[in-house]
């Protein structure tokens, strides 16, 4: 008699070949996203200095400017000198006082208690200001804001409270802050005794809406042959497809800038290199001497940085070097061995 009883083994259900390559597609696309994540997390991340110890107050001050209140950071040493110098270090847009204290890695401030200075972070209107590029998308020059009106204030508010000079006041900056400087030596030559713009070429004169000063200001330039945002052979700056307008190569606004200066045209150029670590850029120092001299310091392969031995900024603003201590430079520079 034939066995009746049913097979126990069914027939095997097979996933239909689209849900496969859902999955795998879902798999892929969960991978690239990983991918992506760790990618934009390496471009745009840099752990934040620690702030250091110092043996000065750290002041954040207001005051009225044109019927705006305005804000600036001072960094006062405790055994401050009377008349001692002012350093002005202007941020970048989209930055704030605090956060160009700690992309210089604050070395300013530790600058300040060592040579005798105050350090003094004023704060951008909407985080940018009023430089004398015609082409900038930012609201303080939209808005056509008077942030050489707002210097003055600073550095009269400063000489007040603290006593510090008003003959000896300098003006540094990053990118926007960069450009502050400029145009401050361009229209305030009475009140700037020297800048140090960084990542901040000297704008094309299509892109230059500032007068031009009868008096000559000490500059010293730093900038990076790979800055994103500020093309080093000069043409058009801006990020992410917003143009900031035309600027100059480096070497034409160190020659413009000489010119204005009446500074000798044929510079001294001396090339450091650093064999000690790895990946540190090649710097080059271009110098046209004079009684208002202007210096370039060109960094190989450097961004859109201040680069100094304890920051490092988010690698999509290119590269960076400790090698260049940049807020050092800039008070050797505007002290000398003071």
């Amino acid at each position: 008699m034939p066995d009746a009883t049913p097979a126990t083994d069914a027939p095997t259900r097979r996933r239909p070949r689209w849900k496969k390559a859902l999955v795998f597609t879902g798999s892929v696309l969960g991978g690239l996203v990983l991918v992506g994540g760790a990618l934009g997390a390496w471009f745009l991340y840099a752990p934040a200095p620690e702030e250091p110890s110092l043996a000065a107050s750290v002041e954040r001050r207001t005051l009225e400017v044109d019927g705006m209140t305005r804000e600036y950071v001072a960094v006062v040493p405790d055994d401050l000198a009377d008349d001692a110098p002012v350093v002005l270090a202007f941020h970048g847009s989209r930055m704030d006082a605090e956060g160009m204290r700690a992309a210089a890695g604050y070395r300013f401030d530790e600058l300040a208690v060592e040579r005798g200075f105050i350090a003094v972070y004023p704060e951008g209107y909407e985080q940018t200001w009023h430089g004398c590029r015609a082409e900038t998308p930012y609201p303080a020059r939209t808005e056509d804001i008077d942030d050489v009106a707002f210097a003055r204030a600073v550095v009269a508010d400063v000489a007040a409270i603290d006593g510090a000079s008003e003959e000896q006041v300098f003006a540094t900056g990053l990118s926007n802050g960069g450009h502050m400087s400029i145009r401050l030596a361009a229209e305030a030559s009475d009140l700037v005794a020297g800048i140090a713009p960084f990542a901040a070429a000297y704008p094309a004169e299509s892109n230059n809406v500032c007068e031009v000063s009868d008096e000559a200001v000490p500059t010293m330039l730093v900038l990076g042959t790979g800055d994103p945002v500020n093309p080093f052979e000069g043409g058009e700056a801006g990020t992410f497809g917003g143009s900031l307008g035309e600027v100059l190569s480096a070497h034409e606004s160190a020659v413009t800038l000489a010119v204005l200066n009446d500074a000798d045209l044929t510079p001294q150029v001396a090339s450091f290199t650093n064999t000690d670590a790895e990946g540190d850029s090649d710097v080059t120092l271009t110098a046209f001497a004079g009684e208002a001299p202007v210096l370039l310091f060109s960094v190989e392969g450097g961004g859109h940085v201040v680069p100094n031995p304890v920051y490092t900024q988010p690698r999509v603003m290119g590269g960076t070097t400790e090698f260049l201590d940049g807020p050092l430079a800039v008070v050797e520079f505007f002290l000398g061995e003071r």
